[in-house]
């Protein structure tokens, strides 16, 4: 009796024993992978499964919360600040005067009002290096109004193109802030009384978009024409500057004809005293 009751606790715990492994190495799929969750699984990895349905859920809130009017808004928004952005930038940003030719040199300068004067009425013609070398040697411009409290001129400069001048103007504002701002002049000549004047028009070839000129810039943005009248004043500070070329050419009835150099020609201004028929 003693010997079949050891031989039946032998095969039960034998059963225990083989029904722990079967357990724990069962070939069910679900015993499997709760096996390999316990023993085998990296750190996240359970959480990784569920990211894309929580990316989807996302999505879809964000979707759903949307709002057509104010995306649109947020887009306009968006667009107006970067132009404005753009246009301050460019407004700031100074033109680069080392192209002008006589601005950066230091080459010596001619006296034009007594090559002007002793033209005795004649056509003369003068280069663009000419008269930006005067106008480094005599010009002294002076800054007005409430902005002369923290800026004055630093220099002033002619660039030639075909038929018409631009004038530009150099500011400094503060201690070594650059600041440019030009004026397109385009001369024409029209007879009163009998008598030469001359017509000033603030506007150049290039135009800006649809049928509208370029009348200047500010930095490098160029302004339409009917707006440049606020840059006058700096065409007007200059022409005061010499009283007697601004006499001679009234009195000979000059008109100044503009031509830009092209091969190795220089930028010249021709003026082109009047004569009745």
């Amino acid at each position: 009796m003693a010997g079949n009751t050891n031989k039946k606790r032998t095969k039960k715990q034998a059963e225990e024993s083989t029904s722990l492994w079967g357990f724990l190495f069962d070939k069910n799929t679900q015993n499997q992978d709760i096996t390999k969750r316990a023993f085998f699984a990296q750190p996240g990895e359970e959480e990784s499964e569920t990211e894309p349905d929580a990316q989807r859920n996302i999505l879809q809130e964000i979707w759903h919360r949307f709002n057509f009017w104010g995306g649109l808004a947020c887009i306009i928004f968006l667009a107006f600040t970067m132009l404005l952005i753009s246009t301050l930038v460019s407004m700031w940003t100074p033109q680069d005067m080392r192209n002008i030719a006589g601005y950066a040199d230091h080459g010596s300068s001619r006296d034009l009002a007594a090559l002007l004067r002793n033209a005795n009425g004649q056509e003369i013609s003068f280069s663009e290096a000419e008269i930006n070398r005067y106008l480094r040697d005599t010009c002294r411009m002076r800054q007005t109004g409430i902005f002369s409290i923290i800026t004055h001129t630093h220099g002033a400069a002619v660039r030639i193109h075909d038929g018409y001048a631009e004038l530009v103007i150099d500011r400094i504002i503060g201690s070594n802030l650059h600041q440019t701002t030009s004026v397109n002049i385009t001369f024409t000549q029209h007879i009163t009384h009998g008598r030469p004047e001359l017509n000033v028009e603030f506007r150049g070839t290039d135009i800006l978009y649809g049928n509208l000129p370029e009348g200047g810039s500010i930095g490098k943005m160029g302004i339409p024409s009917r707006h440049v009248s606020m840059l006058a004043p700096a065409l007007d500070s200059l022409v005061n500057c010499y009283p007697e070329i601004k006499s001679i050419i009234t009195e000979y009835g000059y008109c100044p004809y503009f031509t830009k150099g092209r091969n190795g020609e220089e930028s010249r201004v021709r003026l082109i005293p009047y004569r009745p028929s």
